[in-house]
C-alpha cells in the first residue's frame, strides 16, 4: 500500500512538472525582464569644419579613428548644430531648443553674454533626462553655458570633470563643483579629457551610462600636444592639423577601450562639432564644402559633421541626408534608450524631434522639414524648408558674409551649398511662404521664451524679446 501511494505521488508530482513546463507562469510569477538599456557616448568638437575630417573629404587633414567609426555606422551630410556659436550650440544640444526660446540673445559667455548668466536653471536638460532614467551622467570638457546656479552639477551631470568657460578665456578645471587644478596646459587638455572618459568605461557595475563630452579642440589657442607639435609643420596650418589629428587618435583611444571593456556593441557613440571653424584659425586649404563660419547664419556656420554608431541598430557606412539638429539629440537618444521625456511644468518647450527612423532606417521620410538660422549676434537672419533656404533679415549682414542683394536671397542647397546662385526673382512665390512661414515660427518662439538664467542676486535689466523685434528690414 505504502509503495502504491509512493507511485502514486510520483505521478503527481511529474505531472505537475510536466504541466508548469508546458504552460507559461502569469507574469507576475516570473523574474522581471531588465532590457539592455545602451550607454551613450556624445562628444561634441569646438569650432570643427567638415573640410577638416578625411571622411568628409580633407586631404590634408587624416583622421583615420572618425573614418572607422563612420564606416561603422552613418555620417550625415545635412546636420546643424543648433547655433553658429558656441554657448549657445551648448544650449540648443543640452535643453533640444532653440537657443532664443531660452533666453539667448547674441555671443556667447563672456563675450556678449553677460557673465553672470547662462542657460536658464528651468531647462530640464538632456543630463537630467538620462539621470531621471537611471543612467550614470558625466562631462568631461568644456562647459560654457553658466556657473554657480547653471553649472552642470546643477543641470543633469552626477559626475563632472571640466572648465566652466572656454580654453581661451581662464585656466580652471573642476571636478564635481570644486577647483582641483589652476593653470591647466592648453596642451594637454585633449588627452586629459579622453582619459576622464576612459575612467567611467572602466567603472564596473551595470549601471548604464549617459557621457557628454565637449572638446576644447580645436578651438583657438592652437597649441598642439608635444608628442604631436611639429608632425605637420610650424606654420598656423601645421599646428592646427596636428590639434585636429591627436583630437582623432584620442577618440579611437575611447572607441579601444570600450572594445576592451566589453561595451562596444551596446553604447552609442556620436562625434559632431558645436559650429564652423573661427574666421583667422589658420587650418589647411582643402576647399570647404559650404560658404560662411562661425558667427554666420550661411552653411559653413553651423553646418557639420555629424557620425553615429550603434552596432546592430544603425546601418554601417551610410550617408544620411534628411536634416537634422543638435536640438533632435534629446529626442531622438531618449527613443534610443527608451526614455519618456517628462519635462516639468515650467521647463522649456522642445524644438527637437525624434530623427532615430532616419538614422536607422536610410530612405524614410524626413522626421525635421524646417530650420531656422540666427547670425552669431542673435538676430533670426534665414529659413530653410525641404533644400530650400531664404536669407530674410538684411540688417544683420557683415561684408564677410558677401550677400550684397536688395532683398530676401532664396537657395536650393540641393544644387547650390555654396548659396551663390539667388533664385529669387525667379520664385516669388516660394519666398512669400518662406517668408510667411518664418515668422509663424519665430513669433511661437518669442512668445514662448524663458528668460535666461541668472546668478542668485544677479538681475538682467533688459526686457524680454518680442516677437516683432526681430523682424528684420525684409521680413515686414
Amino acid at each position: 500500500m505504502c509503495n502504491m501511494k509512493l507511485l502514486r505521488r510520483i505521478i503527481a508530482l511529474g505531472f505537475i512538472t510536466l504541466l508548469f513546463g508546458c504552460v507559461q507562469l502569469p507574469l507576475a510569477a516570473q523574474p522581471a525582464a531588465v532590457p539592455t538599456r545602451p550607454n551613450v557616448i556624445l562628444m561634441m568638437a569646438d569650432d570643427l569644419a567638415n573640410e577638416d575630417l578625411s571622411c568628409y573629404g580633407s586631404t590634408r587633414i587624416q583622421t583615420p579613428r572618425l573614418d572607422q567609426l563612420a564606416g561603422e555606422g552613418v555620417k550625415h551630410s545635412s546636420y546643424y548644430s543648433g547655433s553658429p556659436v558656441c554657448s549657445p550650440a551648448r544650449m540648443a544640444l543640452l535643453s533640444g531648443s532653440y537657443p532664443a526660446r531660452i533666453g539667448w540673445r547674441w555671443g556667447v559667455l563672456g563675450y556678449g553674454f553677460p557673465l553672470q548668466s547662462g542657460m536658464s536653471p528651468r531647462v530640464y536638460t538632456i543630463a537630467e533626462a538620462f539621470r531621471d532614467a537611471g543612467y550614470r551622467t558625466a562631462i568631461a570638457g568644456k562647459w560654457h553655458v553658466g556657473e554657480n546656479n547653471m553649472s552642470p552639477e546643477r543641470q543633469g551631470f552626477v559626475s563632472t570633470y571640466c572648465i566652466y568657460m572656454s580654453n581661451n578665456q581662464n585656466r580652471d578645471m573642476y571636478r564635481d563643483g570644486e577647483l582641483v587644478q589652476k593653470d591647466w596646459d592648453n596642451r594637454l587638455l585633449t588627452q586629459t579629457f579622453a582619459e576622464e572618459v576612459i575612467r567611467v568605461i572602466k567603472e564596473p557595475g551595470d549601471q548604464p551610462f549617459f557621457m557628454y563630452v565637449p572638446w576644447t579642440a580645436p578651438h583657438f589657442p592652437v597649441d598642439p600636444h608635444p608628442d604631436w607639435r611639429g608632425n605637420s609643420g610650424e606654420d598656423q596650418s601645421g599646428k592646427y592639423t596636428d590639434v585636429v589629428q591627436e583630437l582623432d587618435y584620442r577618440v579611437g583611444q575611447i572607441l579601444d577601450a570600450l572594445e576592451q571593456a566589453g561595451k562596444a556593441d551596446n553604447t552609442i557613440v556620436i562625434f559632431t562639432s558645436d559650429n564652423g571653424r573661427q574666421k583667422g584659425q589658420s587650418g589647411p586649404n582643402d576647399a570647404p564644402p559650404f560658404s560662411g563660419q562661425k558667427w554666420h547664419s550661411r552653411e559653413g556656420g553651423q553646418r557639420v559633421p555629424f557620425i553615429l554608431r550603434y552596432p546592430g541598430a544603425i546601418p554601417a557606412g551610410v550617408t544620411i541626408k534628411p536634416m537634422m539638429t543638435a536640438m533632435d539629440l534629446y529626442p531622438t537618444l531618449a527613443a534610443a534608450c527608451g526614455i519618456k521625456i517628462q519635462l516639468p511644468l515650467e521647463a522649456q518647450l522642445m524644438d527637437g524631434v525624434n530623427s532615430w527612423e532616419n538614422l536607422t532606417r536610410p530612405g524614410s521620410k524626413p522626421a525635421r522639414r524646417e530650420y531656422l538660422y540666427w547670425h552669431g549676434k542673435g538676430e533670426a537672419t534665414a529659413i530653410r524648408v525641404g533644400t530650400w533656404k531664404l536669407h530674410f533679415n538684411y540688417g544683420v549682414r557683415k561684408p564677410e558674409d558677401q550677400v550684397l542683394s536688395n532683398g530676401p536671397e532664396l537657395y536650393q542647397l540641393a544644387d547650390d551649398p555654396l548659396e551663390q546662385r539667388d533664385l529669387s526673382a525667379q520664385h516669388p512665390e516660394q519666398v512669400k511662404q518662406l517668408l510667411t512661414r518664418a515668422k509663424e515660427l519665430l513669433t511661437e518662439i518669442y512668445e514662448n521664451q524663458l528668460p535666461l538664467g541668472t546668478w542668485p542676486g544677479t538681475e538682467l535689466t533688459e526686457p524680454p524679446i518680442q516677437a516683432a523685434d526681430v523682424w528684420g528690414e525684409w521680413i515686414h
